[in-house]
Formats: structure tokens, C-alpha cells, sequence
């Protein structure tokens, strides 16, 4: 504000010291003027006269147009409006100072008849309206989309009349022509006034600069309903949150029709106009990702060999595949991630759920299945790295809470309904009691992904051994009993 100042201030410097400068001089000397070294010279004296009254009608006209484009159109009303006065309106106001001025110096310095100037102007006033009348048409409807102020500059609209193509994007200003629109493509589209007044506009500003819109997903109607909602309202809202940042508002789901080939699924999301181009094609980007996590696709033509029911989880096959991709269990061998898929449980958290609470002592690591939850840093605990801002299909958390005793760090919410696996202190125990190899790779990737790095890895997997270890004391134990017995 104060830089803002400063240039309005610059601005009306020169021309209010000039003015000074001029009335002073009449004011002071009077006639006295007319004799400065030019006593002789009657012609010369005149224009000394003429020179100076002009430029002291301009020179008030120059100051009284800054103050009002500066101070009153860009101080005053852009403060009240909270959006920048229209470049026209600035012009007109200049235009008819100026006229003003012209006129008082034709009557005062000049000793005209402004009766005999204004019928003239006037004949030569209807000569040009006839010949300039398209560009008088863009003139007066800026001027009239000025005054209603329908739309105003830096807001979001579209055009649209039936025969043309929509043109949408964001207005950028309003001149004596022409219309300047800035569309989805970075480019600028000028369109004369007259043609820019007549069409149907829709202002995505107004009431709020906030749209709402939809894309449709269709999937076999064997998928539950509430596994298919779950999956593509995570898809869409991490779609959104990449576009538009974590304080979006979450999409929602609902069924739009039903069809012979699935249900028609529409996901509803808000977003301003910036996004609305870019939005649907990511977050189906997003549904084709989380469907495939899910083990489930969009709907295809049923063969006889595709008939059958889906069922609300995951089939073991393909559990054990999503525990094998995680950081935390990836290299271990096929029995034990069989096991591991044995011995979990599902939880499914509605949205806006507390799942764990930062501090709290936690005996149990989740893997999710489907859905997007999102962890916030309150606390530090122990040594471990923090989670990320957005956990999502595939992640695991809490890994070192669950293996090294430690309390969670992070409070962990569901920004939508989430399917969860559970792997619980007697899940992990009956691993550790059967195999000495899963203990030890475990261990490793712990220390590779979960623990900050201190340039000594083999001692990091030692003590992470023995965290593991002395929460896990009979870890090994059967594949010793195994190897006795032999």
C-alpha cells in the first residue's frame, strides 16, 4: 500500500507544482507579466498570454485526471470494490477533463464563443457518428458494461450463443474496442464490445468463484456400491488436492444411471475455472490408478468366463500381492507374505475419522487398501521419518510404532472412507515366531525407508534388530524347533 502511494504521489507531483507555479505568477504580477522584456511587442505579448493561460487550463487538467484515476478510481473505489476499476472508465473520465479544459481555454484565453464551437463540434460530431458507427457501438457498450458491472476484471467467464463456440477464460480488460479474455490455453481473445455485449455470459465469479462439475466412471454393477464409491472418491480427491492443494473440498460420488454393460457412477467435484480444464482428465488419471490397486476396472462386455460376483475385500491372491509391493515387506518370499495375508483383519473407517492419534502408544500397522487419509505432525517421537502429508492406496503406516515400540508421531485422519489391513502385535509375533529371514529383511528395509540415514547402515540394522527382538522375544523360535527336531 505504502509503494502504492508512493508512485500515486510521483504521479500528481509534477503537474500540482506546475499549476502552482502558474497561478502564482498570474496571481503576483498581475499585468506585470505582459512587460517582461516584451513591452515593445504587442504580438509577442499576446502569445506570451496565450502560451500561458493554456498551459494553466492543462496543467489543472493534468492534476484534477490523477487524482481522479489514482486516487479515487485506484485508492477509493478499488479499496471498496476489492477489484481494479476498468481501464475505460479512467479514459472517459481523462477525455471529458480534457474536453472541459479545451473549452475554457477556447472561451477565456481565446475570447470565443462557445455557442458557435459547440454547433460546429456538434455538425462534425453527426459526419463522424455516420462514418465511425461500428466503432461508436464498441464505444458505448464498454461504457454500458462498465456502468452495470455485470462482470469486472479478474474474474472467470464463458460466452456462449447458439452457432459459435463457447469461449471461456478469464477477463482481463475492457477498453474503448475491445474486450480482452485470457482463456484456458494461456492465449489472449479480443473480441469487439459491441459483439462481447451480445452474447449469453456466464460469470463462474459470481455468487462465489467456485464451480461445480462432474465426470462419469461406469463399473459392473457385481462391485458393491460402497467399495466403488470408496475407491473413486479417493481417486478424485487426490486428484484435487494435487490441482488445487490440501484445503480443497472433498468430490463426492453418486450413482447417475444404471446401463446393460454397469453403473454409471458420477463423481462430483468444486473447483474454480483455473482448474476446471485440467481437473477431469487427472482425476480419471487418479480412477484408473486406485481402480487397479483395488483389483477392479472400469466395465467391459461380459464373457462367460468374466460371470460371477465381486466381493466387498480384496481376494487373498491379490492381498498378498499389495503386501509384497510395500517398502516394509517387499523381498520376503511368497509363504511369508501368505502368512502375513492369513493372519491380517480389515477395517473400514467412515471419513473424517481419527484412526490414530499423535502420542498415542500404537501395537498394530495398517496397510491401506482403499481410500486417502492424511497425517498431521503434532509430535516427534523416537527417530523416525515423518509421514507424509497424504497417505494413499499401497502405504504403510505406522511401521516403527508397531516394530520398535515407539508412539505414532502423526495424527492420522480418513479424508474418505477408507478400507484398511491390519497387522496387530499376534499377526507379526506368528510371522517372527516362523521365520528367522522375515525378521532380518524386515529389519533392513526399516532401516533403508523408515529411519533417517546416519551413514552406518549395518549398525542401524543391529539395533533394529534388537529393537524388533525385545517386543518380538520368541522371534525365529519355530524354524529353531524345526532345525532341532531334523
Amino acid at each position: 500500500m505504502n509503494k502504492n502511494l508512493r508512485e500515486a504521489a510521483g504521479k500528481l507531483l509534477i503537474p500540482l507544482l506546475v499549476s502552482m507555479g502558474i497561478v502564482t505568477f498570474f496571481y503576483v504580477s498581475g499585468d506585470a507579466y505582459q512587460a517582461f522584456g516584451l513591452a515593445a511587442v504587442d504580438s509577442t505579448r499576446k502569445a506570451l498570454k496565450y502560451i500561458l493561460g493554456v498551459a494553466a487550463f492543462m496543467s489543472l487538467a493534468v492534476l484534477a485526471q490523477r487524482i481522479i484515476r489514482y486516487v479515487i478510481f485506484d485508492g477509493i473505489i478499488a479499496s471498496a470494490t476489492g477489484a481494479p476499476v476498468p481501464k475505460l472508465l479512467s479514459q472517459i473520465s481523462g477525455l471529458l477533463i480534457f474536453v472541459i479544459a479545451a473549452s475554457a481555454c477556447a472561451g477565456i484565453v481565446f475570447d470565443q464563443d462557445l455557442t458557435v464551437l459547440w454547433a460546429a463540434s456538434g455538425v462534425a460530431g453527426l459526419v463522424l457518428g455516420m462514418a465511425l458507427k461500428e466503432l461508436l457501438q464498441d464505444v458505448f457498450a464498454g461504457i454500458a458494461l462498465n456502468i452495470d458491472r455485470t462482470v469486472r476484471i479478474g474474474e472467470y467467464i464463458q460466452l456462449h450463443r447458439a452457432g459459435d463456440a463457447k469461449i471461456s477464460g478469464q477477463l482481463l480488460e475492457i477498453s474503448w474496442r475491445t474486450t480482452q479474455i485470457k482463456d484456458g490455453m494461456g492465449d489472449v481473445v479480443i473480441l469487439p464490445n459491441s459483439k462481447f455485449s451480445s452474447y449469453t455470459i456466464t460469470n463462474f465469479s459470481q455468487p462465489a468463484p467456485i464451480s461445480i462439475r462432474f465426470v462419469n466412471v461406469t463399473l459392473d454393477a457385481r462391485v458393491p456400491q460402497a467399495r466403488a464409491m470408496r475407491v473413486l472418491q479417493a481417486a478424485a480427491l487426490e486428484a484435487m488436492i494435487g490441482l488445487a492443494g490440501s484445503t480443497t473440498a472433498a468430490p463426492w460420488v453418486e450413482v447417475r444411471a444404471i446401463k446393460l454393460e454397469g453403473v454409471d457412477y458420477a463423481i462430483y467435484f468444486k473447483a474454480s475455472l483455473q482448474h476446471l480444464g485440467d481437473a477431469p482428465s487427472l482425476i480419471l488419471q487418479n480412477v484408473l490408478t486406485h481402480l487397479a490397486l483395488a483389483g477392479l476396472e472400469p466395465a467391459s462386455v461380459r464373457t462367460d468366463e468374466s460371470i460371477g460376483a465381486f466381493a466387498a475385500l480384496p481376494d487373498p491372491r491379490r492381498l498378498v500381492a499389495l503386501i509384497g509391493a510395500t517398502k516394509l515387506f517387499q523381498n520376503l518370499n511368497d509363504d511369508d507374505l501368505s502368512l502375513l495375508g492369513e493372519h491380517a483383519k480389515f477395517r473400514i473407517e467412515s471419513s473424517n475419522r481419527v484412526v490414530v492419534q499423535a502420542g498415542e502408544a500404537g501395537t498394530a500397522l495398517f496397510l491401506i487398501l482403499e481410500g486417502l487419509l492424511s497425517a498431521d505432525i503434532t509430535r516427534r517421537v523416537g527417530t523416525r521419518l515423518a509421514l507424509p502429508g497424504m497417505l494413499r492406496p499401497g502405504d504403510v503406516f505406522d511401521a516403527t510404532v508397531a516394530l520398535l515400540g515407539e508412539a505414532h508421531g502423526s495424527t492420522v485422519r480418513s479424508r474418505t472412507p477408507v478400507l484398511l489391513c491390519e497387522f496387530n502385535h499376534e499377526s507379526l509375533q506368528h510371522l517372527f515366531r516362523t521365520s528367522t529371514s522375515a525378521l532380518e529383511i524386515i529389519a533392513n528395509n526399516i532401516t533403508e525407508h523408515y529411519i533417517p540415514k546416519t551413514g552406518q547402515p549395518d549398525q542401524d540394522k543391529i539395533a533394529i534388530l534388537g529393537q524388533i527382538r525385545h517386543l518380538f522375544p520368541s522371534s525365529g523360535l519355530r524354524e529353531m524347533q524345526l532345525k532341532r527336531g531334523r
